[in-house]
């Protein structure tokens, strides 16, 4: 099969002012899925797009009694501050670059940051950030009701549950994306929900319409010592020397997910042939898709149970991260570490990772980026051959050692 897929040595920093620096894109030739089939994700799909049609009039009616516009704030009269992030891992790794750029504007403000549990763990420690309130469920807790000067929804999409948080905060500036009338729940105007831009950017054009100057920064994570020292101890346990390849299989959707065996086969191309120590690595509901990989090639590492500050720790050792599109993939990018990526139906116009050291394999296909959950035929990752990804993977490991500062 013949591709494109030697990547540079070392990918340069983009030289365009104000531009986001771009991740090496290695595709092959284009291939032609079967006839579309799935008629009931159609109908979700038009199902979906007629509630939100629905639901806008009735959410913006609304407004009318819960919203009182407001002039942008001063910088001195924010005091505290919330960033709301309901969703994942993948998401809030993605947002650390807004937070920074929100601690250069607001640098009086305490900048206060609500989110689940497991993607709040990833500020631990985190310079841009000041305190961390765990959300369980749908409810606002109260030590945040009536008690701040600005709240920040970065939520991209029509999902409510991040605006209505924020209208329950009672706060006199709140500001979030328009889309589907979810705007009715603030008091500032925030840009629309658009979907033609890399959420990085999306973010920059939410901290725009609050008055934060573009600072073009990366999403950036902190790791502390003693953790990177705790990671060196366990890769030296399993007997994982350098280089290491920390492995991540696993994805939210089945779709996103490369065939287990075509992981088990770069793996023990890479471990043939440059004495490469691959960890794998899952997490929660993904022990299985691990156990069948370990059950396939000899050549695996599991690098066993980790909590969340110590799948970050490993990752932050590694010499490259190969996975599909998922949260411990962006974890890495924002963690500096070179990754190699196979993408399948995931908008690479959204959700690719967004560093200089960032490599995604794709196949170009008629029907992606489709971002469905579920597919029928998974053309666009079955056709991914193993061994050009080990090649790619090759390619990287084989450049000089080169990662960015993380934070």
């Amino acid at each position: 099969m013949t591709d494109r897929l030697t990547p540079p040595a070392q990918p340069p920093e983009c030289e365009i002012p104000g531009a986001r620096p771009t991740p090496v894109l290695l595709e092959g030739p284009a291939v032609t899925p079967p006839p579309d089939s799935d008629s009931a994700d159609r109908l979700r799909r038009a199902a979906r797009g007629a509630w939100l049609a629905a639901r806008t009039p009735a959410l913006l009616a609304c407004g009318l009694f819960w919203r009182r516009s407001v002039a942008l704030p001063a910088v001195t009269l924010v005091n505290r501050l919330l960033v709301i992030r309901t969703d994942r891992l993948g998401d809030m790794a993605l947002t650390t670059a807004a937070l920074k750029d929100l601690r250069t504007h607001f640098r009086h403000a305490r900048i206060t940051v609500l989110a689940p549990p497991a993607p709040l763990s990833l500020l631990e420690n985190h310079p841009a950030v000041d305190h961390l309130v765990g959300l369980s469920g749908k409810r606002l807790p109260e030590s945040l009701a009536g008690r701040l000067d600005l709240v920040v929804d970065f939520t991209p999409d029509e999902t409510l549950l991040g605006a209505l948080l924020a209208r329950r905060t009672r706060a006199p500036w709140r500001i979030g994306f328009r889309a589907a009338g979810r705007e009715a729940c603030f008091t500032l105007r925030g840009p629309r929900a658009r979907r033609d831009l890399h959420v990085v950017d999306l973010n920059r054009e939410l901290l725009a319409a609050l008055g934060v100057a573009r600072r073009d920064s990366l999403p950036n994570l902190p790791v502390s010592d003693r953790e990177k020292a705790e990671a060196l101890a366990r890769c030296s346990a399993l007997g994982a020397a350098s280089p290491r390849v920390v492995v991540h299989p696993g994805a939210r959707y089945p779709s996103q997910r490369w065939e287990e065996a075509a992981y088990a086969a770069v793996i023990g191309r890479l471990t043939e042939r440059l004495g490469a120590a691959c960890l794998l690595v899952g997490g929660p509901g993904e022990e299985e898709i691990v156990a069948r990989i370990r059950a396939l090639t000899p050549d695996a590492l599991p690098a066993g149970p980790l909590s969340m500050r110590q799948m970050v720790a490993l990752l932050s050792i590694a010499d490259l991260f190969l996975g599909n599109n998922s949260g411990p993939l962006h974890i890495a990018a924002a963690l500096g570490v070179p990754t190699l990526s196979v993408l399948g139906p995931t908008d690479p116009v959204r959700f690719l990772p967004c560093g200089p050291f960032d490599h995604v394999v794709r196949r170009p296909i008629a029907c992606a980026p489709c971002n469905r959950g579920a597919c029928w035929h998974h053309t666009c990752l079955v056709s991914i051959e193993p061994e050009e990804v080990a090649r790619a993977a090759q390619a990287i490991l084989d450049a000089p050692p080169a990662r960015r500062q993380a934070a």
